[in-house]
C-alpha cells in the first residue's frame, strides 16, 4: 500500500492575497452537475442532518418550554407570539446548529470529495466524529458572531454568515485553530466579495423558490449548496488528497481494483 499527497486547487497564502480564481456562473454550473451525478449517495446523508437537527431543535424546545408543541402551535396559531416562545425557538435553534456540528462537517467533507471528483457513501456522514470538539468550538464561535451582527442589522448578520462559511470546513481540512479559520474565511470573503455575493445571493433564491413549493424543492437545493461550498473551498484554499494505492485482496472495502484511490479528508 502506497500513499501519495496531492494538492488541488488555491491555499491559504493566495486566498488571503485575493490571487484565487472564483467565477461564480462557473462555480454554480458546476455545483448543479456535481449535485446531479452524486445525488443518490449524498441525499440520506443531507437526511440524516436534518433529521438530527430537528431532534436536537425539539429537546431545546422541550427544556425550555416544557412542552415542544407550545413553540408549533404559537406559529400554527398566528396569533401574538410571547418573548419567552420566541427566545426559546431562537436558542433551540442555535444549540441545534453548535451540536450537530460534528454531522455538518461530515457532509461538507463529502462535498469537498465531489468538489475533486471522487465519490461518497452515506457512511461518510460520521468522517466528521474526529473533529467534533473543533467543529463544536468553530460553530459556536460563528453562530455567536452572526447572532450579534443579526441584533446590530440584518445585513451585518448575512454578510457574516457568508464570511465565516468556510471556517468550519478549514479547521478539519487544514487542521488549523478556529480563530484562525475564521479570519482566514472573512478575508478570503472579503478578496472576493462580488463572486462570493453573486454565488449565495443565487443560493438564497433557489432557497427560496424550494419553500415555495412546500419545502419539496429542499432536497436538490440543500446537496446542492453544500457542493457549492465545497467548489468555492476549493478554489480558495485548495484540498489535499491523500492517495492510497490499494493491491487488489486487502481487507479495505474500496479494493475492488488494482491501485484503487481513496481521499482521506
Amino acid at each position: 500500500m502506497n500513499n501519495k499527497t496531492f494538492h488541488v486547487g488555491g491555499s491559504i497564502d493566495k486566498a488571503m492575497k485575493g490571487d484565487t480564481e472564483l467565477q461564480a456562473f462557473a462555480v454554480l454550473q458546476e455545483a448543479w452537475k456535481v449535485t446531479g451525478k452524486n445525488f443518490i449517495s449524498f441525499l440520506p446523508a443531507i437526511i440524516g442532518l436534518f433529521l438530527a437537527q430537528v431532534a436536537l431543535l425539539m429537546i431545546g424546545l422541550q427544556v425550555q418550554l416544557g412542552d415542544a408543541a407550545l413553540f408549533f402551535d404559537a406559529i400554527i396559531t398566528g396569533g401574538e407570539i410571547s418573548a419567552d416562545v420566541v427566545q426559546a425557538g431562537y436558542m433551540a435553534n442555535f444549540w441545534s446548529d453548535v451540536l450537530s456540528a460534528p454531522l455538518y462537517v461530515g457532509v461538507s467533507l463529502m462535498a469537498l470529495n465531489h468538489a475533486v471528483g471522487l465519490p461518497t457513501k452515506p457512511s461518510h456522514l460520521i468522517k466528521g466524529f474526529p473533529f467534533a470538539l473543533v467543529s463544536v468550538v468553530t460553530m459556536l464561535l460563528t453562530s455567536s458572531l452572526q447572532g450579534v451582527g443579526n441584533a446590530l442589522f440584518p445585513l451585518v448578520g448575512l454578510f457574516l454568515s457568508m464570511g465565516f462559511s468556510m471556517a468550519i470546513i478549514l479547521v478539519c481540512e487544514k487542521r488549523i485553530t478556529p480563530l484562525k479559520a475564521i479570519q482566514y474565511s472573512l478575508v478570503a470573503t472579503v478578496k472576493k466579495i462580488m463572486p462570493m455575493t453573486a454565488i449565495y445571493l443565487a443560493v438564497l433564491i433557489l432557497f427560496f423558490i424550494s419553500f415555495a413549493t412546500a419545502g419539496i424543492g429542499l432536497i436538490w437545493t440543500i446537496p446542492f449548496f453544500f457542493n457549492v461550498k465545497g467548489i468555492i473551498y476549493r478554489n480558495l484554499f485548495g484540498i489535499t488528497l491523500q492517495v492510497t494505492n490499494v493491491k487488489k485482496g486487502s481487507d479495505d472495502d474500496n479494493s475492488t481494483k488494482d491501485d484503487s484511490k481513496v481521499f482521506d479528508a
